[in-house]
């Protein structure tokens, strides 16, 4: 029995080894990383620690030099290890960090090397380079008790405002260039520097941006603070508010100031009444009993910055020029070269690349005449990437040639200013040659053979009735040529030959007409985009639902009047409504849904409220104006 008991808890450790060396060959190996961590920028006398973290197993770790900073500890070694199981596989993985106390005693900004591990007693793997900027820094501390004539304190009938100065918390505007041309993007960024902990935001004013196309950066809600060194300081940064800006006119244009309500936490002390007791009030008077924490709110306004745009060149530029500025290219695709008369065929042209993407415009692309010709499906994939607005817009067009033979497609071309060359850029399309074979005819010629008896039957009853009577023959040497019947079919043919040549003739003059076909179609295009708009306010999709009323009320102005998107600007839609003798009130009404539409793309808050009214008051505005541009 004994004996018995012996194997089984000989062959349970047997197998208990043996899984655990299936464990240890199915741990995955780790590779080995080696980062650096510091602060950006320190105050000259500030103490602080640079950490060198290693994932993974090593033989040998190797500090770089830290001079000329003062080493005050280390290195201070920890480690931990993480162990996981799943589906059916055990990895590991072990972290050790050196952490060392530095000093910085020089200011300027200085260099450290890699830290450096090896592996295998032969490989070695190095970390990054820290680079530190010590500043001189300034003396924040304020006092927050004045004394007396009698030598008593005063702090509690101080106001913790005032002890902050403008230098404490503080709202920049900033942008990433201050001369630009007309269309080219930049961006601007509205952000707070403080001194002090903050305790959060109250009233936030973002400024419009009068005299630009704007485009909002998403950033992170939650606003955390980075350190970094301004004015030879030390602040915490945060950034509020990005946001891609388009100038649309040229000159010296201001960004208004935004205005920041900053809730600041200011640390506070309250005098105690002396006692007498020397030793009492010493002690109940230190900063660790008589201390509090007040949340003080700031006003802050940032300074107004000026913004030089220049206007393109007019030296070098395109015939056809409609306005890009950025970097772009174009492509296009034909799904067939040859087909049949009647079949249709589908092109695409694509326009990839970064900057105002909403003002490409290709579709004034002229087709064989026999070619119809639908209007092309527009499709805009825009987003922004690395603070720029880049992405693509496709123009789909479907044709159905509608007579036998061969056509040339002819490319489209594509004319853009590159801000960043400083000249005009010219791309074209491939070119296709299309054949068009004749369509099957239909057969006129219809034969009936092997019908059965009760078939017969059936289709006798169908057959008109025979006239049993007497039958007028014509003579057979009468002739139809030269009758009244001849003549007035032969008028009617050539009527009607007239009116197909002066109906196609018109068809093809208005479609040449590109300027008059916008105007025509300018209220079609207008109310279909309003229908895209109202689909947009169903489905409570805020930001597209202004950005299609706004494009519908542009759109519209832009196609009436045959006013390029390049010149689509508030002082030409003045004058224009002034030219057309346009009422105040259907003027105020269009500015008013542009102006509340573009506001409402970037401010801040709940706006679907009024999506109801913003929809049929753009309505009612397209259908005033027709009135008075129709005249």
């Amino acid at each position: 029995m004994m004996k018995s008991l012996h194997m089984m808890k000989g062959r349970r450790a047997g197998f208990l080894v043996i899984i655990l060396l299936l464990m240890a060959l199915s741990i995955s190996a780790q590779d080995v990383k080696v980062t650096a961590t510091a602060p950006k920028v320190v105050r000259a006398g500030e103490q602080f620690r640079i950490m060198f973290t290693v994932t993974g197993d090593f033989s040998d770790f190797k500090a770089p030099d830290l001079a000329p900073f003062r080493v005050l500890s280390g290195p201070n070694q920890s480690r931990s290890s993480n162990f996981e199981f799943r589906n059916g596989k055990t990895t590991t993985s072990k972290t050790t960090t050196y952490t060392y106390w530095l000093q910085g005693t020089e200011t300027g900004s200085f260099s450290i090397s890699p830290a450096t591990v090896t592996l295998n007693r032969k490989q070695k793997i190095a970390s990054n380079k820290v680079v530190i900027q010590v500043v001189a820094g300034k003396n924040t501390g304020k006092p927050s008790a004045s004394q007396t004539g009698s030598g008593q304190q005063t702090a509690s009938q101080q106001s913790p405002t005032s002890s902050i100065s403008g230098d404490d918390v503080f709202v920049r505007t900033e942008v990433s260039k201050k001369k630009v041309y007309i269309g080219e993007q930049f961006v601007v960024s509205q952000k707070v520097y403080t001194r002090l902990n903050l305790a959060g935001f109250g009233d936030i004013s973002f400024p419009g941006y009068n005299g630009f196309w704007s485009q909002d950066v998403d950033i992170p809600d939650r606003i955390s603070l980075e350190r970094v060194s301004l004015n030879n300081d030390i602040y915490g940064m945060g950034e509020l508010k990005r946001t891609i800006l388009f100038p649309q006119k040229s000159g010296k244009l201001t960004l208004d100031p935004a205005r920041v309500e900053v809730i600041t936490q200011v640390r506070s002390r309250q005098a105690r009444r002396n006692t007498g007791d020397p030793f009492f009030d010493s002690f109940f008077n230190d900063s660790f009993f008589n201390s509090g924490v007040a949340n003080v709110p700031v006003e802050c306004e940032s300074k107004p910055v000026t913004i030089e745009v220049l206007p393109l060149p007019e030296s070098g530029r395109p015939a056809d020029f409609s306005g890009a500025v950025g970097q772009f290219s174009v492509s296009s695709v034909v799904d067939k070269t040859t087909l049949k008369a009647n079949e249709a065929l589908t092109i695409k042209y694509k326009i990839s690349g970064t900057g105002n993407l909403q003002l490409l415009d290709i579709s004034d692309i002229q087709f064989p005449p026999d070619f119809e010709v639908y209007d092309p499906k527009v499709s805009r994939n825009i987003q922004v990437k690395n603070n720029a607005v880049t992405g693509t817009v496709t123009f789909e067009y479907v044709l159905i040639p509608r007579s036998g033979g061969v056509y040339g497609i002819n490319p489209v071309h594509l004319s853009y200013f590159d801000p960043q060359k400083g000249q005009y850029v010219k791309l074209r399309t491939s070119n296709y040659e299309v054949t068009v074979e004749k369509g099957d005819e239909p057969s006129e010629a219809v034969m009936y053979s092997g019908l059965a008896k009760e078939e017969v039957r059936m289709i006798g009853e169908d057959i008109r009735y025979l006239k049993t009577g007497a039958i007028g023959f014509i003579p057979t040497d009468s002739s139809f040529p030269g009758t009244v019947n001849w003549y007035l079919i032969a008028a009617a043919l050539v009527v009607v030959f007239i009116a197909l040549f002066v109906v196609l003739s018109l068809y093809r003059r208005n479609r040449a007409d590109i300027a008059g076909m916008k105007n025509r179609q300018a209220t079609r295009i207008a109310k279909k985009r309003l229908q895209t708009a109202s689909k947009l306010l169903h489905e409570n999709k805020v930001e597209r639902f202004y950005e299609e009323v706004s494009n519908a009320l542009w759109g519209y102005l832009g196609d009436k009047l045959n006013i390029p998107p390049s010149e689509l600007n508030t002082e030409n839609a003045k004058s224009q409504f002034v030219n057309h003798q346009v009422g105040n009130h259907v003027a105020d009404a269009f500015f008013s849904i542009v102006s509340h539409c573009d506001y409402a793309r970037f401010a801040p808050g709940d706006l679907s409220s009024g999506m109801q009214n913003v929809y049929k008051e753009a309505l009612s505005t397209i259908t005033q104006l027709e009135k008075y541009f129709t005249k």
